[in-house]
């Protein structure tokens, strides 16, 4: 058969079909288009609606819309607990409010919409701006003499925030679990920094391979004992350091206590699954509860280091020679 014979058979085939078979063609088509909708951004041919939305998915009216607006950052295009990797399901009582798989882009750029991280990046986000913007204002540095130790201070206070708010910030990225369990290491270490020395192999490998909330917490366990064996040591023969500095180091603990122990319940959310998915749940409030308690713990270091600096026998200096008396 010549090639315009087969092309008239095939138009003849359309042809003889029948309105049933344009009206299939129509819906199929329909069919493809709506799918072609639901793609990710990254796929629109919007490359600027595509670098701010970074592959959430767009929903058929917003597509229709054509508009590339802060639409998409709504809580349309947060996600339910069930959408989401497994990895990232690990409390059953946040219900909405998640933010899809992002890249890093698109997670940073999460911080300009709401979501049920939002809290969780402000209250330790605001605290490292601080910490990094006003250091030099933190400290009595014409008081202080001792060398070093101001600066592992400074160090210890504003690691927690720092691993803490680049977890919450990066947590939902796109490379995986993987990628997950790595930032989740890197907030251990934040946390690991301001533990007692003796304990803090032990805590950091514990932390980083607990399976749950609660074997999270027992594993600051060994430096909490610590702190608590010095804190009696301050008020023995063998011990020292500014009066005053005890109940900032009590209420630090009981802070920290009271926070992680908040935090493993889960409560409130628990009572109200679902009501509190983007504020006052338990980890935003463990969040500002261990926040007050690193800042008694600031502030019980600066009257320490103050005191240790005139304080000659620490020191390991002789007090001058009284005056000669004639």
């Amino acid at each position: 058969m010549s090639g315009s014979g087969m092309s008239k058979h095939r138009s003849g085939g359309v042809a003889d079909a029948g309105p049933g078979s344009a009206a299939a063609a129509s819906a199929a088509a329909s069919a493809a288009e709506s799918k072609l909708r639901q793609r990710t951004v990254a796929d629109s041919r919007d490359q600027t609606c595509s670098q701010l939305h970074n592959g959430a998915v767009v929903s058929e009216d917003q597509s229709s819309s054509g508009q590339c607006s802060l639409d998409l950052w709504s809580k349309k295009a947060l996600l339910k607990r069930n959408d989401l990797p497994r990895h990232l399901q690990f409390n059953p009582y946040i219900e909405t409010g998640y933010r899809p798989l992002l890249d890093a882009w698109g997670c940073f750029m999460s911080l300009f919409y709401f979501h049920n991280e939002t809290i969780n990046i402000i209250t330790h986000g605001v605290p490292m701006l601080y910490i990094l913007l006003w250091w030099q204002t933190l400290l009595p540095w014409g008081e202080i003499s001792v060398p070093v130790l101001p600066w592992i201070h400074l160090v210890a206070t504003v690691s927690p925030w720092v691993g803490s708010t680049i977890y919450h910030l990066f947590m939902n990225h796109s490379a995986g679990e993987a990628c997950y369990k790595s930032l989740l290491h890197l907030d251990m270490f934040g946390i690991w920094i301001t533990q007692s020395f003796v304990g803090l192999v032990w805590f950091f490998f514990k932390a980083s391979h607990a399976r749950n909330p609660w074997e999270r917490r027992f594993c600051f366990t060994l430096p909490f004992l610590m702190r608590a064996a010095s804190a009696t040591l301050r008020g023995s023969a063998w011990g020292g350091g500014n009066p005053g500095a005890f109940k900032h180091i009590i209420l630090q603990d009981l802070l920290a206590v009271l926070g992680g122990f908040v935090g493993a319940l889960r409560v409130p959310e628990k009572w109200v699954p679902g009501r509190l998915d983007l504020l006052a749940n338990s980890h935003h409030i463990m969040h500002v509860v261990v926040v007050y308690a690193v800042y008694h713990l600031h502030q019980g270091a600066v009257l320490d280091l103050v005191w240790l600096s005139g304080n000659t026998t620490c020191l390991g200096t002789s007090p001058p020679p009284p005056p000669h008396v004639l």
